[in-house]
């Protein structure tokens, strides 16, 4: 038990200040990708996958926030009932933005002519609003898992559907098979074929790259990005399906009776939190457009007389410089692709 106190509290150490960066990182994302961008599909997906993620981030904070005890069971408690099933909502709409994204990619690279009649704002809306909808729906259930009891003035909480002995239909079917398949197999294999697809048309196409137009090669440039975003995004949430399968097997959770397994399981949540926070550097090192706006909310861009006259700006945007007449009303510009 002492090994489960400390192994904790070393994680809400790691924890608390992953989940801040990660809640700065995408805060900035979402500056990136607002407005005029996000009228494309891609700027709209990456735009509302920055928005969700903030939202687990910030719901997943108060499990790991450095508390006293009396806090720290107050807080768990009405987490555990009210707050996870919110994370759980914000999980799912993360996962199936992600294969949205995914498919939107492999339109975009191997059906090429078909990207304007899919890959548009208003379908990707329309696609965002339903997969909200079925995030809802999937995790209702879960605000009653829990119940809040107390003990000797202290507020505690109970397994109360996820007790496996008392509802094991309920454990077995919806929080094993219903899981298992919405939350792991169907998205998984749906980005994983249709990365391997996109993988195997840009093998093809490397060797024309030098021919291509220079949208073209920004296209390419945002489908690599969104690769490795996908990609390590399977790596993170991998770990946590094995783990979720052999309870599958095992008929309960093997956390609760194994001190060690109960650690490997936090580490397997915790590189789920990796990734959600780590999505804002993969934008910044791989797109030009995304750092050159990021880099402008700390540089001066402009430069305004004292009578506030217009001043001539300088954009320098992969392979063209575009000279632009402004105001002080004059906003930067914001990334659409690549």
């Amino acid at each position: 038990m002492m090994e489960s106190m400390d192994f904790h509290k070393i994680m809400a150490f790691i924890y608390l200040p992953t989940i801040l960066i990660g809640v700065l990182g995408n805060i900035l994302s979402l500056y990136a990708y607002s407005r005029p961008n996000r009228k494309s599909m891609v700027g709209f997906l990456l735009y509302s996958l920055s928005i969700s993620d903030i939202f687990l981030l910030v719901f997943a904070l108060p499990l790991f926030s450095i508390m006293s005890d009396e806090q720290k069971s107050f807080v768990v408690a009405y987490t555990a009932k009210y707050v996870y099933p919110l994370c759980m909502m914000a999980k799912t709409c993360s996962l199936y933005i992600m294969v949205l994204i995914t498919i939107e990619r492999w339109i975009a690279v191997c059906r090429p002519l078909a990207v304007q009649i899919w890959c548009r704002y208003t379908t990707s809306s329309y696609s965002i609003a339903a997969i909200i909808i079925f995030a809802v729906v999937l995790n209702f259930a879960r605000f009653f898992e829990f119940e809040i009891e107390y003990i000797d003035g202290l507020v505690y909480f109970k397994r109360e559907l996820l007790d496996s002995d008392k509802h094991w239909w309920y454990f077995m079917f919806y929080f094993i098979i219903i899981s298992i398949i919405f939350d792991y197999t169907v998205p998984f294999v749906i980005m994983f074929v249709a990365n391997m697809l996109i993988i195997s048309e840009l093998r093809r196409t490397k060797k024309e790259r030098s021919l291509m137009t220079i949208q073209q090669q920004k296209e390419q440039n945002t489908t690599v990005m969104l690769l490795v975003v996908t990609i390590f995004f399977g790596f993170c949430h991998f770990f946590s399906m094995a783990l979720k399968i052999a309870e599958s097997f095992a008929g309960g959770f093997l956390t609760i009776h194994n001190i060690y397994l109960e650690m490997l399981g936090e580490i397997f949540n915790y590189l789920i939190i990796i990734h959600t926070a780590s999505t804002f550097f993969i934008y910044y090192i791989f797109s030009e457009k995304f750092r050159q706006i990021i880099k402008g909310i700390w540089t001066k861009r402009r430069r305004i007389n004292r009578h506030g006259s217009s001043t001539k700006i300088m954009y320098h945007t992969e392979g063209t410089i575009l000279q632009k007449t402004t105001s002080s009303k004059t906003r930067y510009s914001r990334i659409s692709s690549g």
